[in-house]
């Protein structure tokens, strides 16, 4: 409302908040009403005046506050105990206070008021719901009522309790009356054992089942309400049936049993049963706890069980059944095989039931027994004795007892066998013998042996021999014999054989070897044979010739020639002959011809051969062999002979006689000679000389001199007389022309003349040798005499090297190709047409200089000096250097050297450099010029740019002239960096943080670097710290960082962020402190430094948690069955763990601590004391403040201490108690259990005891007693904690060790267990125990490649558990044996094989070096290769066996080396012979292996005699060679063994070789003047002969032949020598003596018949380095010549020229070139043979 404002048409009202909020009304009056305002709120309200015009000013303000709002979460909570309630709510804005209302909807209601947000009533009435709400107060305004909600009060206690027992169904019915507010009830019984039972129901009855026997229980009954609870106790107690008797036991001995029991609460009497599955039943009856079942039967499983009676129940209470397993049946139908051959037997039975196991015994009654186990029927023993008589029996083995022994049964093993027999042959006859043998116990026996490929019986007896008849001869039987018995028949091959005496030998041959008076007789010969004997008689008579031989030949020698020989062969073996074989005959060799003459006359060519008759000769051969080498032969039947032969030849004649089968030997030699024969080939060898000419020829066959007559143009003489076939003058003139004739002479007569031969004289030497140069033209002349004669000139230059050559008809050559620089020499050479002439003296002539070259410049970088150099000129006198650039700048400098140093180039710049040479005559300035390059300018304008984000610097700088690229290099105390770039500008990487620099450029080209700019310095970015860390103070909540600088920082910036939390702080030293820091937060610290405008890298992240945060919500509850607290809490952040601590009056204190939930059980509480409980969190850095405290009572315990007994495998507990003083009689006690897995169990009973029944194993029990329904009331005992037996032990697993053969037994633990027992029951019936606290146990000692039944089982003070479920364990199997290893070098790896194990299904071998290595290999039978083993290293070697599963221990080591292999290549270098001894360097290859050694050994024999056999050895050498000397003519065979540490090789494969061969003896010469033969004896192992000319150097060979003789001719040297040679050398000289000299034969004889032409004699002559002078000797009936050229290259052919004369001159020929020349004659006819090739090489040719 307001006052009217003048003027005002109408109003407008406005109500703001703070927050913006309006409401707004219009009026034409002078109030409004304001619609829509909320609550709890303070409005400013204006008022503005409006008309048609304007509005007016806005009123002054006025607050106006509303209404508070309903309060709201109005909740209301009923404490059950008291009738109490507290109402909360939340708090309303502007409210002053508060009225909590609590209506019962009965018109009856109660209040309470607060200023705060609760407020508490009392007095409220059981059983009753109310409505509540609050209403919020206001300055002036109160708010509305809130929200109504509904609060129950606990419901009224039950009343009229009553319980009825059903025995048969171990329950009882409990019933009430209906109690106000209860919406459901638990009725609980509690016995005094401290079972407890309960049921929940929402009637007034329920039943409870099941209760224990011999119990009391105190009855309760709780009222639920919506909220709490309400609690009565029936009066009295409620009686249980009696309890099932318990520790039930049987001690069993052979069908009777003890059994035993503990007492039942309430039995008056025992009745025991044992039934069996079929029916059978054994009884006894007692009063006490055991009595004796009798009569129980074996390979039973009797269920034991015993019955308990009392007064309280009409019914019989059974114990749980104990099984009794009897001992099993004796085994039946026991059952023995023999296996023969082995001397095992299979002994088999039929099942027993029950037997877990059985044994098998054997007894012969002389001593030996045995005995096999076995899991099944059957089982084998083995090594009995042969030919004895077994008792069998088996007995079963039980798990617990055994049975007695079955009844025996015999078993006859086999018969034995004797180990050898002994034969006698009877050698009389060809298939008789006897066969004894010693053997043991009585048997029949058959002898039999292979015949014809059929087994045959020979004979048989009872007694130890037998007779053998009917063999065949020469035949060897494998005799078996087989012993025979009721049981067996056994069979064995003996050592001994039967051998028949040998038959007559087959086949029987003689063969005649020709020429030794000797005859091999032959026959087919048999293996079994030892000697033969053959006879040799003759057809005349005469001595019998004998012969022994072990082969299938034998040698009769010196048979007389011409004889008929009759021969027989006898066979012997053992100590038997053979009948005598059929006869063969054979005739010998003729005999030899005698007194053969010869002789012929000087002027006939007829020879007349005469000799005597020789016996036996069927035709005779006369051989006629020349001196020469002709050799004819002539056959006649007569005993003259006339024959033609060659001229000028010494002949022996020899005579053989021939027969039908061989030759005789030939008859001694008769001698004569033939006339002598005409000179041939006569050949000129010098010519061409100015006075000296020479001549040679063909030997002529007998001649003994020559007379040469040499014949001018002019028609003088040169006559000349010798002995030998050559001629040379001395007088003859220039220019002439000579012709040459030969004639041979002896003591007789004179030849006809030979061929004729030409000699040609050389020109005269040219004079007046004039030489001139023009140096402009480079031009070089010469000018001279002329020589008459000449046909032309060859005008020759030389100067130093080099040569240049001219051939010209005209006395003047111009040179125009001369090199520049050089003085040269020049000549001049006349040529007729056959012969060149002898040169002029020389004329000299010096060439214009040559121009420099070789031009180079090297830089002084630094000072820019430049040093030019060359190569010196040829003919300069000094040298003048110019220096110019593009740009004009240029400069000249001389110097007399071949260097110049030049200074102060300008820099930057590119100059060309040449060279001129100068002297005297001529300037030559060089063509080739060079470029350099001088020092590039230094960089400037240098500047720096940092990069901070990568710790890079920008540099740059202004262009160089010169510059190519630039070098950028930064220094500082910690490290240096550079770069190099073509641009401008560089990127500095890689610094090191922190640091200062200085940096620097260089212009670089190519070649140079200039100096270095001048210094600028810069800051790097600063280095990120390091060592971060964080401290928490956990008392302030305060948090200190360090670090630390690396280098130089201004100052660090600090972040602390995680968890929303951001923290930060600035520094310039290296911590940080933060306080009041958030709780339960992981935070992340980085620090980083900061340098001028960078920062560095963060450090790296460090985590830290701040403290946990306090705990909030703390809420509990009591279990008064365990007097435990449950309490619980609101999660707290950055919390580990949680502790609740509890803390009552007289020093009561208890906790707990839990990680995973937010709930903990408080145990162990004392009775009727309050307890403070608070919560604490704890995390790795800090425990939070301990939480707001909250108060929980525990009911005290007025009843006196209770026992309880856990009942072992009865799932029941005795709970025994006091009465409790000023008790009714009829008060019922309620026994109340809690197991560890709250699960509960409850008796009553009005007594002082009753049973928990339900109990499980494996869980612990708390148990209380109560006088009152209530188990929260002080009529309560203290609680009780016991435990149960164990459960079985579960998840039985075994973990088998196959190396020591045991095993890890585990099982999953039992919370109750004190101590487990396993047992292990093999089936060889081996037992192992072990005892253990612990979830697992190692059963050791175990068989190997065994199966055992694991059990185990547990207990818990006076109760075990029962026995686990059977696991089963397989040992591994047992380890190999017989383990043997073969190493291989080659690819050094060892084989290893051993004795397989049964079962095994792998093997694993292993190598283990001294060092610990371990090499294996892996294979399924038994043999491996391991690889890779390290030569010369010592290895033990082993075998594990696997069955797949487990794997055996390793086998015994065997040791073993790596040993090296023997080289594989064996090489020798044979090395001269010296004194008769052939020292030999035998290398091999290097063995890859350590600290190898080396022997060589050689064997093998001498002269090839195995009679005279030798073995050398070297010492052991870590060399790869060694020299061995050994003699001529010897064999051997090398080989090379190595070895190291780990053992010595086999020896290498031998190399097989021979030495050269002694000298050849029994040298022969043979021959006249004109021809000659050497023949000598073998020489062991030559297979060449060599007859050298030993008077030159080196020796010159005359001939090599592989035979024993050699013919030759032309010899001129009485110093002749003869060699054996092989592939190993040559054998020492041996001289050969009475040598006759003559001259050397050109040609043979049968060469020049039928008109052949002969082969010219070449010569050839090298004028220049380009022309050649080649000339040969006429050969007479020549029309022309053949001229072949060859060039010594691949890619050249052949040139063949016709020349028409005896010379040429070759042009055009290569320089330094290889050529060959041979000539052949030719005419219209025929061609002859070429010439002997002669090979030249050409000069170097001259430099244009």
């Amino acid at each position: 409302m307001w006052a009217a404002a003048s003027g005002a048409s109408f109003y407008s009202v406005k109500a703001v908040t703070d927050q913006a909020s309006t409401v707004t009304c219009n009026t034409t009056d002078t109030s409004c009403l304001l619609n829509g305002l909320r609550c709890s709120q303070i409005y400013n309200v204006t008022v503005t005046a409006h008309n048609l015009a304007c509005d007016s000013l806005t009123s002054a303000t006025h607050p106006l506050t509303t209404e508070p709002c309903p309060p709201s979460n109005v909740q209301a909570n009923i404490t059950c105990g008291q009738l109490t309630a507290t109402v909360s709510w939340e708090r309303s804005d502007l409210a002053v206070g508060y009225v909590a209302y609590f209506d019962d909807q009965n018109g009856s209601y109660t209040s309470c008021g607060a200023t705060h947000t609760h407020c508490h009533v009392s007095g409220l009435t059981c059983g009753t719901g109310y409505n509540v709400w609050v209403m919020a107060l206001g300055q002036q305004h109160n708010s509305s009522a809130s929200t109504v909600v509904s609060a129950t009060s606990g419901p009224c206690q039950p009343s009229s309790i009553e319980a009825i027992m059903d025995c048969g169904a171990h329950s009882a019915t409990v019933s009430w009356q209906p109690s106000v507010g209860a919406v459901s009830y638990v009725a609980e019984l509690t016995a005094a054992s401290g079972h407890i039972t309960s049921c929940t129901t929402n009637h007034t009855n329920c039943q409870l089942s099941p209760l224990q026997c011999g119990e009391e229980y105190i009855v309760t009954v709780k009222a639920l309400g919506e909220t709490c609870n309400s609690t009565a106790q029936m009066a009295g107690h409620l009686t249980t049936e009696p309890c099932v008797t318990t520790n039930l036991s049987v001690h069993y001995n052979v069908s009777t049993a003890k059994v035993m029991w503990a007492a039942a609460s309430g039995a008056s009497f025992y009745s025991v049963k044992a039934v069996i599955d079929q029916g059978l039943t054994v009884t006894c009856n007692t009063t006490s706890t055991s009595c004796f079942l009798n009569g129980l039967q074996c390979s039973q499983i009797y269920n034991v069980t015993v019955a308990t009676q009392n007064l309280a129940c009409n019914k019989t209470m059974t114990s749980e059944p104990h099984c009794l397993m009897t001992e099993p049946c004796p085994p039946g139908n026991v059952q023995a095989n023999m296996e023969c051959e082995q001397l095992t037997s299979t002994v088999s039975w039929e099942q027993s039931d029950l037997a877990v196991g059985y044994v098998a015994y054997f007894d012969n009654h002389d001593g030996h027994s045995t005995y096999c186990v076995a899991t099944h029927t059957h089982c084998n023993v083995s090594g009995l004795t042969c030919g004895t008589v077994y008792d069998v029996w088996a007995m079963a083995l039980g798990q617990k007892y055994n049975s007695s022994d079955s009844t025996a049964v015999s078993l006859t093993s086999a018969p034995c066998l004797p180990p050898d027999v002994e034969v006698e042959v009877n050698c009389n006859s060809d298939g008789a013998a006897v066969v004894t043998w010693n053997t043991t116990g009585t048997a029949n026996f058959s002898l039999t042996a292979i015949v014809s490929g059929s087994l045959q019986t020979l004979c048989t007896s009872r007694h130890n021999r037998c007779n053998v008849t009917n063999l065949a001869c020469g035949e060897t039987y494998n005799l078996s014999l087989t012993a025979i018995n009721d049981q067996c028949s056994l069979t064995t091959l003996m050592p001994a054989n039967l051998t028949t005496r040998p038959c007559p030998p087959q086949r029987v041959g003689v063969n005649l070897q020709c020429g030794s008076s000797t005859a091999v007789l032959s026959w087919e010969e048999d293996s079994d044979v030892e000697l033969y004997t053959a006879a040799a008689i003759g057809a005349s008579g005469g001595e019998v010739k004998r012969c022994n031989s072990t082969g299938s030949t034998c040698h009769f020698s010196s048979l007389v020639c011409g004889e008929t020989y009759n021969f027989t062969v006898e066979a012997h073996s053992q100590g038997c002959s053979s009948q005598a074989s059929s006869t063969v005959s054979i005739q010998t060799e003729p005999c030899q011809p005698a007194n053969v003459s010869a002789w012929a006359l000087c002027q006939s060519e007829d020879v007349q051969i005469s000799w005597h008759h020789a016996s036996g000769v069927m035709n005779y051969l006369v051989t006629a062999t020349g001196s020469l080498g002709y050799v004819e032969n002539f056959n006649t039947t007569q005993t003259r002979l006339s024959a033609t032969l060659p001229c000028g030849q010494e002949y022996n004649a020899t005579v053989r006689g021939q027969g039908s089968k061989c030759d005789s030997i030939p008859s001694g030699p008769a001698f004569f000679k033939t006339p002598p024969c005409i000179p041939r080939d006569v050949t000129t060898y010098v010519q061409c000389e100015s006075n000296v000419g020479s001549v040679s020829w063909a030997p002529s066959d007998g001649a003994e001199t020559y007379v040469v007559v040499a014949t001018g143009t002019d028609g003088h003489d040169h006559p000349c007389v010798t002995n030998t076939t050559s001629c040379t003058w001395d007088d003859l003139h220039c220019g002439e022309d000579y012709t040459v004739v030969v004639t041979a002479k002896n003591d007789n007569c004179t030849s006809p003349p030979s061929n004729s031969s030409v000699i040609h004289m050389y020109p005269c030497v040219p004079r007046n040798l004039v030489a001139s140069a023009d140096c402009n033209a480079k031009v070089v002349s010469l000018s001279w005499d002329a020589s008459n004669g000449t046909k032309f000139y060859l005008v020759s230059a030389e100067a130093e090297n080099q040569t240049a050559g001219l051939t010209t008809n005209v006395t003047m050559a111009h040179f125009s190709n001369f090199t520049c620089g050089q003085n040269y020499s020049l000549t001049v050479t006349p040529h007729s047409h056959r012969c060149p002439g002898g040169s002029s003296a020389p004329a000299s002539i010096q060439t214009w200089p040559c121009p420099p070259s070789g031009i180079s410049t090297m830089q002084d970088c630094l000072s820019g000096n430049v040093m030019v150099t060359w190569q010196a000129s040829d003919g300069s006198d000094y040298y003048t250097v110019t220096m110019q650039t593009d740009s004009g700048i240029s400069g000249i400098s001389m110097s007399d050297s071949n260097q110049l140093s030049v200074q102060s180039l300008t820099c930057g710049h590119n100059f060309s450099v040449s060279v001129t040479a100068s002297n005297q005559q001529c300037n030559t300035t060089s063509s080739e010029t060079t470029s350099l390059q001088s020092v590039p300018c230094v960089p400037t304008n240098v500047s720096v740019v940092m990069h901070c984000a990568n710790n890079t610097a920008l540099v740059s700088w202004s262009a160089s002239r010169g510059a190519v690229q630039y070098s950028v290099t930064a220094r500082s105390s910690h490290s240096n960096t550079s770069c190099q770039t073509s641009d401008l500008s560089c990127r500095l990487k890689n610094l090191t943080c922190g640091s200062s620099y200085t940096v620097q450029v260089a212009a670089m080209d190519d070649n140079c670097s200039s100096i270095p700019s001048q210094v600028v310095a810069f800051n790097s970015g600063p280095c990120p710290p390091q060592n971060v860390s964080a401290q928490f103070n956990c008392s302030s909540n305060d948090m200190t960082i360090s670090w630390d600088a690396i280098r130089e920082a201004d100052h660090f910036l600090v972040s602390v962020v995680g968890g929303g939390v951001s923290e930060s702080c600035n520094t310039t030293s290296t911590a940080c402190s933060l306080s009041n820091v958030t709780c339960g937060k992981t935070l992340n610290v980085h620090v980083t430094s900061v340098r001028g405008d960078c920062r560095s890298r963060h450090s790296q992240s460090h985590s830290i948690l701040s403290a946990p945060c306090q705990p909030q919500g703390i809420r509990g509850n009591l279990d008064c069955v365990t007097n435990s607290a449950w309490i619980s809490w609101d999660a707290a952040l950055g919390t580990d763990s949680f502790t609740v601590s509890a803390t009552g009056g007289e020093d009561h204190t208890a906790n707990c601590t839990t990680s995973s939930n937010t709930t903990c059980e408080v145990e162990d509480l004392a009775c009727g004391v309050l307890y403070n409980f608070s919560v604490t969190a704890k995390n790795s850095q800090c425990e939070s403040q301990p939480s707001a405290t909250i108060d929980l009572e525990t009911a005290p315990c007025s009843l006196s201490g209770i026992t309880a007994i856990p009942q072992c495998h009865n799932s029941s507990i005795l709970v025994v108690w006091e009465l409790m003083e000023g008790s009714a009689g009829n008060t019922v006690y309620t026994a109340t259990a809690e197991a560890s897995d709250h699960t509960y169990l409850s008796c009553n009973n009005t007594g002082t005891s009753c049973f928990l029944h339900g109990a499980q194993c494996d869980l612990y029990y708390t148990i209380i007693v109560a006088a009152s329904s209530d188990q929260c009331s002080s009529m309560r005992s203290p609680p009780y904690r016991i435990s149960m037996e164990p459960c079985p032990p579960r998840n039985v697993m075994v973990n088998t060790s196959c190396g020591d053969h045991s095993a890890l037994v585990s099982w999953t633990p039992s919370p109750v267990a004190e101590t487990y027992n396993v047992v292990a029951l093999g089936v060889d019936g081996h037992v192992h125990t072990c005892n253990t606290t612990s979830s697992n146990c190692s059963v050791s000692g175990l068989h190997c490649d065994q199966q055992y039944t694991v059990l185990v089982a547990a207990s818990h003070e006076n109760c075990s558990s029962k026995a686990s479920q059977n696991a089963t364990l397989h040992t591994g199997p047992c380890q190999p044996g017989g383990v043997s290893v073969i190493l291989n070098c080659k690819n050094q790896s060892a084989s290893l094989s051993w004795t397989p194990r049964e079962n095994a299904a792998d093997y694993y071998g292993c190598a283990q070096s001294g060092d610990g290595d371990m090499l294996y290999c892996y294979s399924t039978n038994h043999t491996c290769t391991i690889e890779g083993l390290d030569c010369g290293t010592v290895y033990n070697f082993s075998v594990q066996a696997s069955d797949g599963t487990c794997n055996s221990s390793f086998s015994d080591p065997v040791q073993s080396g790596a040993a090296p292999c023997p080289p594989d290549t064996v090489e020798v270098q044979l090395l001269p012979m010296q004194a008769e001894v052939q020292v030999m360097r035998f290398s091999w290859t290097l063995v890859s292996c350590s600290d190898t050694e080396y022997m060589l050994t050689l064997t093998g024999n001498l002269l090839g005699d195995n009679q005279a056999q030798f073995m050398l050895g070297s010492y052991w050498t870590n060399s790869t060679y060694f020299e061995m000397p050994l003699p001529c003519s010897s064999s051997y065979h090398a080989t090379v063994q190595s070895r190291n540490s780990a053992g010595a090789s086999n020896a290498s494969e031998a190399l097989s070789g021979t030495t050269a061969p002694c000298p050849p003896s029994g040298v022969v010469y043979s021959g006249n003047s004109s021809f000659a033969a050497v023949s000598w004896n073998a020489s062991v192992f030559a297979t060449a002969y060599t007859v050298y000319d030993n008077s030159v150097t080196p020796k010159a060979q005359l001939c090599k032949v592989a035979g024993l003789s050699c013919n030759f001719s032309n010899l001129t040297s009485s110093n002749v020598v003869i060699t054996g040679s092989n592939a190993a050398g040559e054998s020492e000289a041996q001289n050969v003596t009475n040598v006759v000299l003559h001259a050397r034969r050109r040609r043979d004889l049968p060469e020049m018949q039928n008109g052949d032409l002969p082969a010219p004699v070449l010569d050839v002559t090298q004028a220049t380095s380009a022309f050649i002078f080649v000339q040969w000797t006429q050969v007479e009936a020549a029309s022309h010549y053949s001229l072949v050229i060859r060039k010594q290259d691949t890619s050249s052919t052949s040139e063949e020229f016709t020349v028409y004369g005896e010379a040429t001159i070759l042009t055009d020929l290569s320089p330094s070139s290889t050529y060959c020349f041979t000539v052949s004659a030719s005419n219209s006819a025929t061609s002859g043979p070429e010439s002997e090739p002669v090979c030249v090489q050409t000069g170097l040719g001259l430099s244009q």
